[in-house]
This record gives structure tokens, C-alpha cells and sequence, in this order.
């Protein structure tokens, strides 16, 4: 007997051609089969998305240690690889590689950390063509070190597009003012306002937030420590005169 001949085959066939409407069939049967195609389509997408789930960590934002900051990396890659489309998915394995915000230089990087770098910056780039609105992703993308000669003029982009997509944001605050305070992008009036306007959420919400500020300022540009003290001064003039005073210890 031919395979296609069989029970199951001619079965599996007819519910083929009944779901896709080359066979006709009485209304309620048509439409048991498609709820039957719908059931086993939302149990597969049900089952997509808690694998990506179950195998992504559980920690959500960036780490602004250095300890939690290789944590879970094959998971949380295998995670979003899965996830495919999922840009959260691809901001967490993107954040796995977050010790490269500790370096100054690449120069100072081997040729194993420099590949891994590279795919980092690719999973944080990934993560916003996915999901645009992920402004700590964008954060991170401006603080990982330049690897390309053209690295610099985009920092003042990235930082925009953080500030846009999360204005309120208290915990990355102090990231995005000592990212500011140490490249090109603070001599920009619209940064200059955006970093205002995160100094003084900081002062008013988390006063203990003022030694981030005197650290940003320290390792803020020469050229950049006026405009610093500009912005503070706007704010709180007893701050901006400790800024000047701890200059010249």
C-alpha cells in the first residue's frame, strides 16, 4: 500500500486543504480546523517566548559594577538569538559586556577582547534597530570606547537619543553627565540643557548624588569644566564654588 494511501496521510492532507480553502468543507468544520491551526500557532509562540525567557537573565538594566557586569553572557546571547526579534532580549546580552565601559582606550585591549567588543557595540546595535525607545541601550552604546575614527562626533547623537527616549531617569543620571562632561558633545546647547536638566533631577531627588557630580566634574575635558560649572552654578552656586575650590586642591 502507497504511503499516501493510508488513513493518517489522507487525513492529515484533507485538514491541509481544508485549512487553506482548496478543499470545501461545512462552515463549522472549517472552523474547527482553523481554531485548531490557531491553538497550535499561539502554543508555539507560547513556547518561543518563555524559552528566550527562561534562558535570559533576570536582571533587566545595565550594571553599574563591575562585578555583575559578565554575568550569564552565553545565556543571555543564546537568549536573544532565540528571541530573534525581542531588541530587550538583545540590550541584556549587549549589557553582559558591560567591563568595557571601565576602559579608557582600546589601544590598551587584545585582539581576543577587541573581537569581543565589537560584537558587544553589534548586540547594543541590534537591540535599537529593534527597540528604539531603550534609551539606557543608547547610554551604553555612547560609553563603550571609540573603536572607529568617526566614534567621537556620534557621542553627542547617542546621548540625545537617551536623553529623549528616558528624560527622567535618575540611575543613569550620573552616566550620562560623566559621558557628557568628558567628550565633544557638552559644547552643544541642546546637550547642555538635556545635562541641566539631569542636574538639577539629581540635586533635588538624590542630594547624595553630589560626589557623582564632583567626580564627573574632575574627569570632565579642561575645556569642558566652565561650561560645567556654568551648569551647576544655574542650579546650586554653593555647589559650583565647591567645584572650583576642589580644582585647585
Amino acid at each position: 500500500m502507497s504511503l499516501l494511501a493510508t488513513p493518517q496521510w489522507r487525513s492529515a492532507l484533507l485538514f491541509l486543504g481544508i485549512v487553506l480553502g482548496f478543499v470545501p468543507s461545512p462552515a463549522p468544520v472549517r472552523l474547527r480546523y482553523g481554531l485548531l491551526a490557531l491553538g497550535i500557532a499561539l502554543g508555539l509562540s507560547g513556547v518561543w517566548l518563555s524559552l528566550s525567557d527562561l534562558l535570559s537573565p533576570k536582571s533587566t538594566g545595565l550594571p553599574f559594577d563591575r562585578n555583575g557586569a559578565t554575568a550569564h553572557r552565553p545565556l543571555a546571547v543564546l537568549a536573544a538569538e532565540i528571541g530573534v526579534i525581542r531588541g530587550d532580549l538583545w540590550a541584556k546580552a549587549a549589557f553582559t559586556g558591560a567591563r568595557f565601559l571601565w576602559t579608557d582606550r582600546p589601544a590598551n585591549l587584545n585582539q581576543s577582547d577587541l573581537n569581543l567588543l565589537a560584537r558587544v557595540r553589534s548586540n547594543a546595535e541590534t537591540a535599537l534597530a529593534l527597540a528604539p525607545i531603550n534609551g539606557t541601550a543608547w547610554l551604553f552604546l555612547a560609553k563603550l570606547p571609540a573603536i572607529s575614527p568617526d566614534a567621537e562626533s556620534r557621542i553627542g547623537t547617542l546621548l540625545e537619543m537617551s536623553y529623549f527616549t528616558a528624560p527622567s531617569a535618575p540611575d543613569l543620571a550620573p552616566w550620562r553627565l560623566q559621558r557628557a562632561a568628558a567628550s565633544s558633545a557638552l559644547a552643544d546647547k541642546d546637550i547642555q540643557a538635556f545635562v541641566k536638566s539631569d542636574l538639577r533631577e539629581m540635586l533635588n531627588r538624590r542630594p547624595d548624588f553630589q560626589q557623582a557630580i564632583l567626580a564627573a566634574y574632575r574627569t570632565a575635558w579642561p575645556q569642558n569644566q566652565p561650561i560645567f560649572e556654568s551648569l551647576v552654578a544655574d542650579i546650586d552656586p554653593g555647589l559650583a564654588q565647591l567645584l572650583r575650590s576642589s580644582q585647585t586642591k
